[in-house]
Parts: structure tokens; sequence; C-alpha cells
């Protein structure tokens, strides 16, 4: 993750990668569905959590100024015991809670939107930051804006990989960063990975 304005690496998304024995990487999605077919989600969850944590401590030893974002599942969103796993995670490692910001897709929230506000107070009672993953590809729903306590808005990268060339996504994209700022949230978008992308 990168600012604009500075210029400067921010932070990271932790992501799950399985790479095989014969090199080849296995989908995450596979992965995932795996783990929720299993009932491991929260165990993944949490060994990513602690992992990313760790390597924040170390960044942190270094001088390194970032923060570090992980991807919830609808599963974990479900598990009212996980904000205080968080809480445990934070303390154990040393980390300000202001450096982690949990990920959460549109999808997710809808699945379990009465324990959704609850899960997500929660998490911002313990200072975490909370970011509403793939915006504009799902339901699109102005009313979580309003109604969760997100900090960031996070466009889906679909938006994004054409900028140069097309003047819709151009649109889009600068509507959807206007919108983040006026629910004072900040936003993110994936895949900018050339200098007139970013620019634009």
């Amino acid at each position: 993750q990168v600012s604009l304005s500075s210029g400067l690496s921010t932070g990271a998304e932790a992501l799950v990668r399985w790479t095989r024995r014969d090199g080849s990487r296995v989908d995450p999605s596979l992965i995932a569905s795996i783990c929720e077919e299993r009932d491991l989600m929260t165990q993944l969850t949490q060994f990513v959590l602690n992992t990313a944590l760790r390597h924040l401590m170390t960044w942190q030893a270094q001088g390194v100024d970032a923060h570090v974002s992980i991807n919830l599942s609808a599963v974990t969103l479900a598990d009212p015991a996980f904000p205080t796993l968080v809480g445990h995670a934070l303390t154990t490692w040393g980390i300000d809670a202001r450096r982690l910001t949990l990920e959460l897709t549109e999808s997710a929230i809808v699945k379990h939107e009465r324990s959704a506000l609850q899960f997500m107070r929660e998490i911002r009672d313990l200072g975490c930051g909370l970011a509403l993953d793939d915006f504009g590809t799902g339901y699109s729903s102005f009313a979580y804006l309003r109604q969760f306590p997100l900090t960031e808005l996070k466009i889906d990268q679909s938006f994004v990989r054409n900028l140069v060339n097309d003047p819709s996504d151009r649109r889009i994209v600068h509507a959807l960063v206007d919108l983040a700022h006026t629910f004072e949230m900040q936003a993110l978008a994936e895949g900018v990975e050339d200098e007139p992308t970013a620019t634009l």
C-alpha cells in the first residue's frame, strides 16, 4: 500500500499463499473453501493475524512505520469471540491497534448483517480500522457506509486496471474516492501498477 501524497509505502495486506512441491500454487479461494468446509477458518485467520502482527513487530523494531491489513471471511464475522482474539493478539505482539485493519467484503456483511454491526463496533472499540473490500462489485449499498463504522473503502481492481484507456472507469473511480472522503474514510484503489494509472 502506497500513499499517493507522499509516494511512500505505508502498509501491506496479508495474503494466504500455498506453493506445492512442484512450484505451482494452490488457488487461494480453494484454500478458503476447504477451511470453511472443515470448520478451520477461525484457526487459519488466527494464524494469518498472528503472523502479520509478528512481521509488524519486526518492522517496528527496524524503524519502519507501517500498518497491516488482513481479510476476514463471513465465518469469522459470525464468530462473537473473534474481537477478543484480536485484542489478545495485539497485546501479545505489542502492536498499537491503529496499525491493524480488518477487511470485510459486502457479501460477508450481507450474510451476517445482524451480527456484523456488533462485531464491527467491538473491533473499532479496540482501535483497529475496518475496510470494506471490493466495493462496487457486489451489492454496493450506500447504507453500509452510513450504518457501519468503516474507516476505509477499497476500490476493486476491475475498475482500476483500465483507468488510462477507459473514461467510464475513471469516472467511477473518481466518484468512489469522493464518496469515501465524504464519509470521512480513506480510499484505497487496488491494482495501481504503473505511473500513468497512479497520476489519474
